[in-house]
């Protein structure tokens, strides 16, 4: 592995600068390698005032379908055998940067820059959001005042081959236009081998209070990387490293994701093969006190891949399965049971989303497809079947 304190010495230097900022207790590895940092929950808040999350009742899932059966994912410190730290301390992923092998700014490392381009036309586009070169996207939006959404993602191990920082992700989007700039919150599955230090899928979260501008503390980023997000739970963190994903005519895996605004917060929870989690949560502070801190005006569910080939329109990255949404069950992904909230008291209706894909690399025909079946009126509500490139 390369020498990153020579490679890559000032990024080395911000996460010293992280690292040196979390009260750390216990130190762990996770059965994959993942490094943990478990600090006391109150260390997070500079007054020790952690929020209370959403009440169950207000997290219920779908039923399942018996004839497209499917199974909740695992997750890392689902294993009896991974060690913990002391009662009252929570997990905060450290990054692993070994496996990069050049040069990388600390703001390129930390950004993610592609979604500015996920609804064209929003009106706050001062000033100038950063270049978004290499981006693919095919999703469903919806134009709502809403307070939330959630639903299920189908887990796949899509192939990221490109030679940069390239990655495929499955996520949903709330966004808000009515501020100054831009402001959003992201989250699902993730593959992305800088991030990560692997090539396996794991969930994440995001946020951007400035179009994608600059990340920073408060200001946006991934996961745990810059202040902003609070860890609630003890089992389940932005980045952890999920077991189970499906295989092509074969076993399906899905997650159940939530975000949900709530007293003041943004509250992300997940369910896999055991029962809903509350995560953790953005205070809606972050926002200042318009936009996301009242409610989300647009909603998104679909799939991003970047490329960071000279000409992205001949990438080979992998959106879900690879697969195009034509080939459907078993071969496609699928994001099903999609949902909005449509008040402060939880109540969930269904997505209505429109089909949208875009490319900043204006190639001739777009590697990645989306097909919607909104209200459908089965077992699987509002869903799409998304990806490629393959024919």
């Amino acid at each position: 592995m390369p020498d990153q304190s020579q490679l890559n010495p000032e990024l080395v230097q911000s996460l010293k600068t992280r690292q040196s900022l979390l009260n750390v207790v216990k130190t762990t590895r996770t059965p994959g390698g993942q490094t943990l940092d478990w600090v006391p929950i109150e260390s997070q808040h500079p007054e020790g005032k952690i929020a209370a999350p959403p009440p169950p009742a207000q997290t219920a899932v779908a039923e399942q379908d018996a004839e497209k059966p499917a199974k909740g994912v695992g997750f890392e410190l689902d294993d009896p055998k991974a060690e913990r730290g002391p009662t009252g301390t929570v997990p905060i992923a450290r990054p692993d940067i070994s496996v990069l092998t050049k040069k990388i700014a600390v703001q390129d490392y930390l950004s993610k820059r592609g979604s500015v381009m996920i609804k064209k036309k929003h009106p706050n586009k001062k000033p100038t959001p950063p270049d978004p070169f290499g981006y693919f996207h095919a999703m469903a939006d919806q134009t709502a005042q809403s307070y939330g959404c959630d639903g299920y993602l189908n887990v796949w191990d899509p192939t990221v081959s490109g030679p940069g920082d390239d990655h495929s992700i499955l996520q949903t989007w709330v966004q808000n236009y009515e501020t100054a700039q831009l402001q959003s919150l992201e989250a699902g599955l993730t593959v992305d081998r800088a991030l990560n230090g692997d090539t396996l899928p794991h969930l994440f979260t995001y946020y951007t209070t400035n179009s994608y501008s600059k990340d920073g503390n408060n200001l946006g980023g991934y996961n745990h990387l810059y202040s902003g997000w609070i860890q609630y739970n003890a089992s389940v963190f932005p980045g952890i490293r999920i077991n189970g994903t499906s295989t092509q005519g074969g076993p399906q895996f899905w997650v159940f994701i939530k975000y949900q605004l709530y007293q003041g917060n943004w509250w992300f929870g997940v369910q896999g093969s055991g029962s809903f989690i509350w995560i953790g949560y953005y205070p809606a502070s972050l926002f200042g006190g318009s936009g996301l801190s009242n409610y989300t005006e647009w909603v998104d569910f679909g799939g991003e891949v970047y490329s960071s080939l000279a000409n992205p329109c001949s990438t080979t990255d992998q959106m879900g399965s690879g697969r195009r949404a034509e080939d459907g069950w078993t071969h496609a992904a699928f994001e099903r049971n999609l949902r909005l909230q449509s008040n402060t008291n939880g109540a969930m209706v269904n997505f209505n989303g429109l089909a949208e894909t875009d490319s900043a690399n204006k190639c001739s025909s777009d590697p990645y497809d989306i097909q919607l079946h909104m209200n459908s009126g089965t077992s699987w509500g509002s869903y799409f079947y998304v990806g490629g490139p393959a024919a």
